[in-house]
């Protein structure tokens, strides 16, 4: 039986239907090519002679070169170049860039989880961390963000592989999947937010100086500090603690063990509202104005109690001089009686 991780229909070129074998596959559905080449189901060849390239090959060098230089290095020509092949011959395996990025994309997906962990959480972090390191040797993985609804033998797989991690959890079915795709949706994401490839090191110098208290005063103090300087350990640490963070809240969920209330989506025209943004725009200057008022309330607090302090310390030396002149006026007239 073919493991669907690795079709075994990889090397077969696109002769005969570009799908589906009906006869060697009757009850699957016909499908786009490259789909039907992850599955296994590419329908088979017409007898030739041997030819040198294969899917496979085309992949792995795809990968290559998105793995060096992103995906804007790869491109059919390139690839053939790489391939030391005419571009017209990658034609007969794959058919077009979007099939070559869907197979780089199942491909760069295999991962197999060992599921050691005694615990859910445990399970589940280190599902978490072997699904992270293929985006850590294939950082384009975050440019093809995971759809809703895996599609690939090896995007399914890690599918598979999450839930083996909450099997045994009392979580309704219903909420496997949704905590799952947070995960992955959190993985993808802190890999492309995390990286740095982009970044002009001159942009990120002048961030300082164009963050301004005026136009950002939460955030302004922070960059100041240095919080967008680049550090080599930021990506652990940063990554753990969110991922720390999600788990607690699925924690605190299977706790509270209460149906959620649905959060309905909004409009999407909402955000372009004029009255929306009007009040928005309200809400912000009420901020601002907030934000001084508590500044100049701060001021006042802290003059005030410079001032009381000078006070109390002003009276508190002549209560000092005071004791001084009657102790000394005592012992004088101690002195006196004694004679």
């Amino acid at each position: 039986m073919t493991d669907p991780r690795h079709p075994a229909d990889l090397h077969l070129p696109i002769d005969a239907a570009s799908v589906a074998d009906p006869d060697q596959h009757p009850d699957t559905p016909a499908l786009p090519h490259a789909h039907a080449v992850t599955w296994g189901v590419a329908a088979l060849p017409h007898r030739g002679p041997k030819r040198e390239l294969s899917t496979e090959r085309i992949v792995e060098a795809a990968i290559e070169l998105a793995d060096a230089d992103g995906l804007d290095a790869v491109s059919m020509g390139k690839v053939a170049a790489k391939l030391n092949a005419a571009p017209m011959s990658l034609y007969r395996y794959v058919t077009g860039k979007d099939d070559l990025l869907l197979l780089m994309f199942d491909t760069a997906s295999e991962v197999t989880v060992p599921g050691a962990g005694s615990t859910w959480r445990e399970r589940l972090t280190e599902w978490a961390m072997f699904v992270r390191t293929t985006y850590d040797a294939h950082p384009w993985l975050a440019d093809l963000p995971p759809s809703s609804t895996p599609t690939t033998p090896n995007r399914l797989a890690i599918i598979e592989d999450g839930l083996a991690a909450l099997e045994g959890v009392r979580m309704p079915d219903a909420g496997k999947l949704p905590t799952l795709l947070l995960l992955l949706g959190y993985i993808g994401l802190y890999a492309k937010a995390s990286s740095n490839a982009a970044v002009d090191d001159a942009v990120r110098q002048a961030l300082p100086a164009l963050v301004t208290d005026e136009r950002f005063p939460l955030l302004a103090p922070a960059v100041r500090a240095g919080v967008f300087e680049y550090r080599e350990t930021d990506a652990d640490v940063g990554f753990g603690f969110g991922l720390r963070r999600l788990l607690d809240g699925v924690e605190r969920w299977l706790e509270r063990n209460e149906q959620d209330d649905p959060i309905h989506a909004l409009p999407t025209a909402i955000a372009s509202d004029k009255q929306v943004r009007e009040a928005a725009k309200l809400v912000e200057r009420a901020r601002i104005e907030l934000r001084q008022a508590e500044a100049k309330a701060a001021d006042a607090v802290a003059k005030a109690t410079e001032r009381l302090r000078a006070i109390d310390a002003k009276a508190e030396a002549t209560a000092e001089r005071d004791a001084a002149r009657a102790a000394l006026k005592a012992a004088k007239a101690e002195a006196k009686a004694r004679k």
